[in-house]
């Protein structure tokens, strides 16, 4: 493959849903990885409607040209369709030849509203949806969040050439819920691109730094409702009466978009079960620590109830990780290597499962897992790099 190709990259997430930040960064190494290997001349832009934190910025920024587009007060950019000007005028004044991912909620990235094809011009685009977690637990959004997906999800799939889904799972769901949309699917699954200095760095400096033990399972995700630390705090409230005590480090945010009711919550069930003595709530921690913190752990444990593909799953394949998951359709599409299942909402089988794991295995790392995953690692980053390339120089096409 030869040839320029102009990529334009729309920032997702950040602090408040680090795996999107998390994809965007891994699209963006994968494709220019695969760009270097075959010859093609590519340049890539990062649109955001607002300043990038610091942490996103230095990551970022040598991977991309970053460009601000501005946002204006809501009413009025709706009135005038400010963003979308503004957004037009940037793609065709740098010559972007494709453009993604647009969402169904594009307002709050970049200003934009529907319709937004007529603002695209002559600039190729595709759509991206992550999951369809309202379908699957509407009781976790209010009335006014549901229609805002459901018609941003119809308004997307009417104008967009292609979707883009990170699992078979959810393109299945997409032809589900939407039957007759017009939009094509095209399944692009992530992987996470590995960071050479994350094997050289001292996985026990970490666990020592967070005042951890030796053996800890590790569980890495945001405190939103879906994430089910509920289910894993009974699980562990289960086996200390069977006098059965993992310790379990919890990274990632302690805020709730929805409200910290919930949070607030998963802290008093630690003491009411008379486990918070080995349930260690770190927060977000910088990247390359947390990292560190699942080479050193005896295994991750993902409960998650709604996924589309799970950014934790990728990473503890990267690590050559023991995985605990739940029986998601779409975690056993990515079935990583040893994974052990449970029912998602049962504490029961979760403490069974963590009594086998807790009772097996050791304290990581574990070199000869790592090698070996890392060469699967490359082969995966590989594909996906070269797939994303192909798709965004319209070479391979949607079903």
């Amino acid at each position: 493959m030869s040839g320029a190709l102009h990529l334009g990259v729309v920032m997702q997430g950040g602090s408040a849903w680090a795996g999107g930040a998390e994809y965007v960064k891994n699209l963006l190494r994968a494709t220019r990885a695969a760009a270097l290997e075959d010859g093609c001349a590519l340049r890539t832009t990062l649109f955001t409607g607002h300043a990038l934190e610091p942490v996103w910025q230095e990551q970022l920024a040598p991977l991309a040209e970053i460009v601000r587009l501005p946002l204006r007060p809501a009413r009025l950019n709706r009135w005038l369709r400010l963003g979308n000007r503004a957004l037009a005028r940037a793609l065709r004044d740098r010559g972007v030849d494709f453009l993604f991912p647009l969402t169904y909620e594009n307002t709050s990235t970049l200003g934009l509203h529907f319709p937004v094809a007529p603002c695209l011009g002559a600039t190729r685009w595709a759509g991206w949806i992550p999951d369809f977690q309202h379908r699957h637990l509407p009781q976790l959004f209010t009335a006014a969040d549901l229609r805002l997906r459901d018609d941003g999800i119809t308004q997307l799939a009417a104008e967009a050439p292609t979707i883009v889904f990170s699992s078979e799972t959810s393109a299945r769901d997409y032809r589900t819920f939407w039957p007759d949309a017009a939009a094509r699917s095209f399944v692009l699954r992530f992987c996470t691109v590995p960071d050479e200095s994350w094997f050289r760095a001292d996985a026990e400096a970490a666990q020592k730094q967070y005042g951890l033990p030796e053996r800890f399972l590790l569980v890495s995700n945001q405190f939103w409702q879906h994430k089910n630390h509920a289910t894993l705090f009974a699980a562990l409230g289960l086996l200390a009466q069977r006098g059965v005590h993992p310790h379990v480090a919890c990274t990632g945010s302690l805020h709730d978009y929805r409200g910290q009711a919930h949070v607030e919550w998963l802290r008093a069930q630690l003491g009411e079960l008379r486990v918070a003595g080995q349930v260690a709530l770190l927060g977000q921690i910088p990247r390359g620590e947390q990292v560190q913190l699942m080479r050193r752990c005896v295994a991750v444990v993902q409960p998650s109830l709604s996924e589309g593909w799970s950014t934790v799953v990728e990473d503890a394949r990267l690590l050559g990780k023991p995985v605990v998951l739940s029986d998601l359709t779409v975690h056993r599409e990515q079935n990583p290597p040893g994974a052990r299942f449970f029912a998602g909402e049962s504490a029961e089988e979760l403490a069974a499962v963590l009594a086998d794991v807790w009772g097996a295995l050791p304290a990581g790392p574990d070199p000869a897992a790592e090698e070996t995953a890392r060469a699967t690692a490359r082969a995966a980053v590989g594909a996906f790099g070269q797939r994303f390339l192909r798709f965004a120089r319209g070479a391979e096409s949607a079903a």
